[in-house]
This record gives C-alpha cells, sequence and structure tokens, in this order.
C-alpha cells in the first residue's frame, strides 16, 4: 500500500485499489481486492509536503474507511457528518477519514460491483486544499480509472481476480513509476501485447494511435434524440418538454489518422426544427456551431469535419427547443376511495411521429398504498400486466397506434389493507396526487427532422468503407400527472420573464 499525505503534487496517480461486491448485493464485505504503490511518488509526497504529510493506513482499514464514507458500513443508519444535506457533495472526489489522519482527494468510480480509486498528488506546499479545477491529477485520475473499468469490463466480475498478472502490466504500461502516460483502453492493450503495426515506414503515426485497424473498413455513426416532457393537464400550469440528441461515432479504418467530415441534415425542411445548440468534442477541427438568431426559424445544415479517436465516442450533442408539439399526447384521470382506485389514460399520437414503435408502454406507479390485490382493465390495444413487486400497473401499447392514432386504457385496481414501504414511495404522491410515465423507441426516425446524411460523408484520405447509420428516437424522463390531483411543478417569475434584455 503506497503511503501518501493530504496535500501533494501533480504527479497524477499514486495508488490504485479495486473492491468487488457478490454480484446484486451491495453489501460491506468484498471478495477481493487489489493495491498498488509507486514508491517514487510515495518519495515525492513525503519531501513535498513535510510535517504535513499523513500516511496512509494498511488496505485493510483504509478500505473499511472508503466503504464507510460511500455508506456502504451502518448504511442503515444516518451518521450526521457523513450524510447531512448541509455538506457539500463533490464526487467522484472524496476524503477519507483514518486513523492517521483525513486523507484527500481520493478519486472513486463504481462500475460494475467494482469500487476503483486512486489518490493523485496536487500542487506542492499547498498549505490550504485548491480548487479541484486547479488539480490536474483530479481529471487525469478520474481518466485512467475509466479506461481500467474499461479493462476490467472485458471479462466477468468474478474473474477479476484471474487477471492479477493482466492488471499489474496495465499499470506498468499506462502509469510507469507513477506518472500516466495513457488512459485509453484500446492504446494501452495495443502496447501490452506489443500487437503489430501495418502503418508503412514512410507515414506518421500518431502516438495515441500506436497500432491500426486491421479488417474490413467500417464507420458507425448513430444519430439518437431523446425527449423530456412533463404533462399536467391544467389550464393554469402549461406543460413543459425538451428535445436534445447526441451523434455517435465509432471508426475502425486502416489509416493512421483520418479526417471525416459529416453533415447533419433535415429529412424534409418543411417540417424541420432547427438545432439551437450544437456542443462537440475536444477530436473536431470545424464546426458550424453558430446558435440562431432571436426570431430565426429556418433550419441549415450543420457541417462537422473531425479526426475520430480509436474507441466509440460522443461526436456531438444538441438540442432543438422549438418543437411544435409532443410526440404522445396523454390525459390521466384518476379517483381513489379507501383502497380501490379507478382510472383512465388516453393516447393521442401526433401525425407528425413515425407510427413504428420498437416498444411503447406506459407505467402507473401507486405510491403509499399497499400491493396491487387485484385489477380489471379495459384497453383499445394492447395489455395490461402487474409489476413483480405489485405496485405499478404496466400498459403494454404494442408496436402500432390504431388508425386513429389513439389508444385508450379503463382500469380498476384494487389494494390489499397493509401498507408496505419501498423506493416508491414518494412523499408528495399521496391520494390523487400520482403520475404516469411513458416509455418508447422508435427506430429510423427523429422528431427533429435532423439526420446524417450518408451522401455528404468524406473520408481523407480517400479510402472504401462500410457506412452503418442508425436514427432513433426515445422518450426520456416523460410523466404524465393526474388532472384530479396536486401536481410538483416549477416556474420563472413574471417579473422575470419582464425584464428588458440589457439587464
Amino acid at each position: 500500500m503506497v503511503y501518501m499525505n493530504k496535500h501533494v503534487n501533480t504527479d497524477n496517480s499514486s495508488v490504485i485499489n479495486q473492491f468487488l461486491t457478490p454480484s446484486g448485493n451491495r453489501c460491506s464485505a468484498y471478495i477481493y481486492m487489489k493495491t498498488r504503490q509507486f514508491p517514487l511518488v510515495e518519495k515525492k509526497a513525503r519531501s513535498s509536503n513535510g510535517e504535513d504529510y499523513i500516511s496512509l493506513p494498511n488496505p485493510t482499514e483504509f478500505s473499511n474507511a472508503l466503504l464507510f464514507e460511500l455508506g456502504y458500513r451502518d448504511e442503515e443508519k444516518f451518521i450526521q457528518k457523513r450524510d447531512t444535506c448541509q455538506r457539500v457533495d463533490r464526487k467522484p472526489v472524496l476524503e477519507v477519514a483514518t486513523s492517521l489522519g483525513t486523507i484527500w482527494p481520493v478519486v472513486v468510480v463504481e462500475q460494475r460491483g467494482l469500487l476503483l480509486c486512486c489518490l493523485p498528488l496536487v500542487p506542492e506546499n499547498s498549505s490550504t486544499r485548491p480548487d479541484l479545477i486547479q488539480i490536474p491529477g483530479v481529471s487525469i485520475g478520474f481518466s485512467l480509472l475509466c479506461g481500467l473499468a474499461d479493462f476490467l469490463r472485458q471479462c466477468p466480475p468474478t474473474e477479476v481476480s484471474q487477471k492479477s498478472g493482466d492488471l499489474h502490466l496495465y499499470l506498468n504500461t499506462s502509469v510507469p513509476f507513477g506518472r500516466i502516460s495513457d488512459v485509453n483502453c484500446d492504446t494501452v492493450m495495443a502496447k501490452m501485447y506489443n500487437r503489430p503495426s501495418y502503418l508503412p515506414k514512410s507515414r506518421k503515426q500518431p502516438s495515441w494511435k500506436p497500432v491500426l485497424h486491421k479488417g474490413k473498413n467500417t464507420l458507425y455513426l448513430a444519430l439518437t434524440e431523446h425527449i423530456r416532457a412533463v404533462q399536467f393537464n391544467k389550464e393554469n400550469v402549461p406543460d413543459t418538454f425538451d428535445l436534445y440528441g447526441t451523434v455517435s461515432c465509432k471508426s475502425d479504418l486502416e489509416v493512421a489518422l483520418s479526417d471525416i467530415t459529416i453533415n447533419l441534415a433535415y429529412t424534409s425542411q418543411e417540417s424541420a426544427t432547427p438545432l439551437d445548440n450544437l456542443l462537440i468534442h475536444p477530436c473536431v477541427q470545424s464546426a458550424d456551431c453558430s446558435m440562431l438568431q432571436k426570431g430565426e426559424t429556418k433550419a441549415a445544415p450543420r457541417r462537422i469535419r473531425f479526426t475520430p479517436p480509436t474507441e466509440m465516442f460522443t461526436l456531438c450533442h444538441y438540442t432543438a427547443a422549438d418543437i411544435k408539439e409532443l410526440p404522445i399526447k396523454a390525459v390521466y384521470d384518476m379517483k381513489m376511495t379507501d383502497n380501490k382506485v379507478s382510472l383512465t389514460i388516453h393516447l393521442t399520437l401526433s401525425d407528425r411521429v413515425k407510427n413504428a414503435f420498437e416498444y411503447c408502454e406506459m407505467q402507473i406507479p401507486f405510491h403509499n398504498r399497499g400491493v396491487i390485490a387485484s385489477q380489471d382493465s379495459s384497453v383499445s390495444q394492447g395489455s395490461t400486466i402487474v409489476s413483480p413487486d405489485k405496485k405499478i400497473l404496466v400498459w403494454n401499447i404494442g408496436q402500432k397506434f390504431s388508425k386513429s392514432l389513439t389508444a385508450a386504457l379503463e382500469a380498476t385496481v384494487v389494494f390489499t389493507d397493509t401498507r408496505s414501504s419501498g423506493t416508491l414511495d414518494d412523499p408528495f404522491c399521496k391520494d390523487q396526487n400520482a403520475y404516469a410515465k411513458l416509455f418508447f423507441k422508435i427506430p429510423d426516425f427523429t422528431h427533429s427532422g435532423c439526420c446524417i446524411d450518408s451522401k455528404s460523408i468524406q473520408v481523407s484520405p480517400s479510402t472504401k468503407f462500410k457506412l452503418n447509420t442508425v436514427h432513433e428516437y426515445m422518450s426520456g424522463e416523460y410523466k404524465v400527472w393526474n388532472g384530479n390531483g396536486d401536481v410538483l411543478s416549477s416556474s420563472v417569475p413574471t417579473t422575470l420573464l419582464e425584464q428588458p434584455a440589457d439587464l
């Protein structure tokens, strides 16, 4: 175990810990632990901090203290110092109290039951804690842990302990002598296993891509659009919704350094919704990122030129705020008497939305009530079931609405008298304060009309490749409140909206 202090220097990573909890059980006992120390970093920390140096305890004590800080020890108890809402949460950076002193900053990433943590160095001679944004080791250490998680994700959790040798080699390659040199899992593994490079000597190879792709040239582009919506069905509370999307890319080309240009176009200018924001990945060399001017409604294509990294990555994020209507308009009407609920739900599909779903489902949770004893429902299409915990009525609407583009549900639900606590016990949702949630996915469609123009894609140097494009439209948090109860909503005060633009 490396011994470090609470204020250290910019050499990034000093200790890597991994804890594995039994699958599906977030308990305090771990079945595997691996630690790694770097004596050179330890020596530098001790010499630069002098009397402020705090040693790390033994691995078992440190792991127990970390699990306690994360709530895996005494998780049923409220600990004032740890659990108070007045404490500022700065995850994934924690401070861990040990018998030898407080260790900070500890960067922690949780993946598939594994806890990966490292203790980066902070600027030397720091009498006070600097802001996290001023510590390069924090962000670089976080990137290292994410790369390490990608490496360990390739094997089942039960076999992690068998990869101890590979894990040691991975850290020697990515963090030689405690100084991080590479955080990309693909390039580190290429160096680890000495994969041959097929690049001619006359061509320059970037350091972040030490090994070329060998095989069929493929380019994968996926445009995924989400909509979040809250429908209140009340005259004094307007519905709220926002539309946003991402473009993901995976490039497998047999070239050392490819330059790719794509266009984000529209399927139809008449029904297109312009993009009002475009956030791009650092690998983008140029992009049309101009924002809409006030009153502008014309949807213009966006051209993006980039040099892709080796892994799958998100090329850009965008928003489209000027949508005219919701894809599915819902009305939820529920009344409760004693231990029985009567409800009706009407859905109307917009004629602008493609009527072909991969799935479409509505969930009606019942908070602060007993479990469902029985339910009697009638649907215009699809079917209904009760969730395994008997607290949610699930309506499977199907993959297509009828010709009238409507669907309806009428149901009577009876509950037991015994009320059990659980994760669905929202304190606000009492009596007739309730909501339903809609989940859907439509392939080969986007609400904004935005699409990847496959004919405009250019790759330099020119090479033949197979292009795979995916377009999909999905619900985010799509909530419909009961019109007979109170609702949770917030709005900007009118006085703020009426202020002059120059204030």
